[in-house]
């Protein structure tokens, strides 16, 4: 009885530890736990809006140790064959330092259920020579979505 106690005890502690392991990796995945600097994207939720449209929903943490006044960036939407649908301009809003924020976008005309995958092109509207803060920041890219976000 004793050497069962032992084998149960040893099979309990293996699982959570394997538990704990898959929290800590889950964790690790997404932009609020980003311990790197730089910018930190996700794509997080893609909904129709009601109005022939589609939101996409991001979290985006400020990890730059420095707040990024108007951060924009160029994304290319892919439909599901493939081909540019458009190429179009998000503007972030001020992101404080090490905060993250959401920000939602509405395309009209999308449907969300075409949209293949969304391309960040890179940083729009960076001043004379890139000074803008975002425009020197490291950009790290994740989706939750079923649409793919990269570079």
């Amino acid at each position: 009885m004793g050497r069962r106690l032992e084998i149960v005890a040893a099979a309990a502690l293996t699982a959570a530890a394997l538990w704990a392991g898959q929290a800590r990796a889950a964790e690790e995945a997404s932009p609020e736990a980003a311990s790197s600097s730089g910018l930190h994207i996700e794509l997080n939720r893609v909904t129709d809006n009601g109005g022939g449209g589609c939101r996409l929903t991001f979290v985006v943490r400020n990890a730059t140790g420095g707040e990024v006044p108007q951060p924009r960036f160029e994304f290319v939407l892919f439909d599901s064959d493939g081909l540019v649908d458009r190429l179009t301009t998000f503007d972030f809003g001020a992101l404080p330092p090490e905060k993250t924020s959401v920000r939602q976008f509405d395309l009209a005309g999308v449907a969300c259920g075409k949209l293949g995958r969304i391309l960040v092109n890179g940083p729009a509207q960076c001043g004379e020579g890139g000074a803008a803060a975002h425009c020197q920041a490291q950009l790290s890219l994740a989706s939750r979505a079923d649409i793919p976000l990269g570079r």
